[in-house]
C-alpha cells in the first residue's frame, strides 16, 4: 500500500453475512492496496451507537499514528424507510469529530429492510442457488425488494431443503449471486463505494 495516501477506513459491520458481502464488493469495486481498511464486527445492532463508539475508541488507542480516519458503519434498518436510523450520528460526531481529531468522517450504509432485501434484487440467482425447478419459481412475488427481509429469505430456503440463518456464513451462496446487478440497483451501496473510491484517490 503506498504511503502517500493519508486516509484510512475503519469499516464496522453488523455480522458475518455483511462481512462476506462487503468483502466481495470491495474486491470488485475498490482498487487494491491503495488505502488501509480495518474491519470490525459489531455483532448485531442492539446498542449500536455504544458499540460503534467503543470500536472507534479501541481503534484510536491501537493506531495513534493514523490521523485521517473515515468510519463506515454498515447495518440494517430493520424496518421500512419511515423508521429512523438506529445510529446516533450526531452524538458520535460530537464525541469524535472535532479540531485535532483523527476521525474525519463517520458514514452510514443502511440496508432497507436488511442486507437480505438487497440480495433479492437477484432473485434469479437465489432460485438458481436453491436449484428451484423453473416451473415452481415466482420471481414477481419478490419484485418489491424492500418488502422482503431475512425471514422471507429463510422461508424460501426452507422450501427447497436448505437453511439460511441471518448473520451466519452460507458457503457458496453469495458466489451464486450477480453482485454487479445488486450493486447497480442499490444507490446506498453505490454512494458508499464512490466515497471510498475517492478516499482511495480513484474517483
Amino acid at each position: 500500500m503506498p504511503d502517500l495516501n493519508p486516509n484510512s477506513i475503519l469499516f464496522l459491520y453488523e455480522g458475518d453475512t455483511e462481512f462476506e458481502f462487503y468483502n466481495k464488493i470491495f474486491e470488485d469495486y475498490l482498487p487494491s492496496r491503495t488505502i488501509r481498511i480495518k474491519k470490525r464486527n459489531l455483532y448485531g445492532v442492539s446498542n449500536i451507537t455504544k458499540k460503534v463508539a467503543s470500536r472507534i475508541e479501541g481503534y484510536l488507542n491501537g493506531n495513534p499514528d493514523l490521523n485521517q480516519i473515515h468510519v463506515f458503519v454498515a447495518y440494517d434498518r430493520e424496518g421500512t424507510r419511515t423508521k429512523e436510523p438506529m445510529l446516533n450520528l450526531n452524538l458520535l460526531a460530537t464525541n469524535f469529530i472535532f479540531q485535532g481529531s483523527s476521525i474525519i468522517t463517520i458514514n452510514e450504509i443502511i440496508a432497507t429492510r436488511d442486507l437480505e432485501s438487497w440480495l433479492f434484487k437477484d432473485i434469479d440467482g437465489i432460485y438458481a442457488f436453491l436449484r428451484a425447478p423453473r416451473a415452481g419459481r415466482n420471481p414477481g412475488k419478490y419484485q418489491n425488494t424492500e418488502a422482503t427481509d431475512n425471514r422471507i429469505l429463510s422461508r424460501l430456503f426452507r422450501e427447497y431443503g436448505k437453511i439460511y440463518l441471518k448473520g451466519k456464513r452460507i458457503d457458496g451462496f453469495l458466489d451464486a449471486l450477480d453482485l454487479q446487478k445488486i450493486y447497480n440497483e442499490t444507490p446506498e451501496l453505490q454512494d458508499a463505494i464512490s466515497l471510498m473510491r475517492r478516499l482511495c484517490g480513484s474517483d
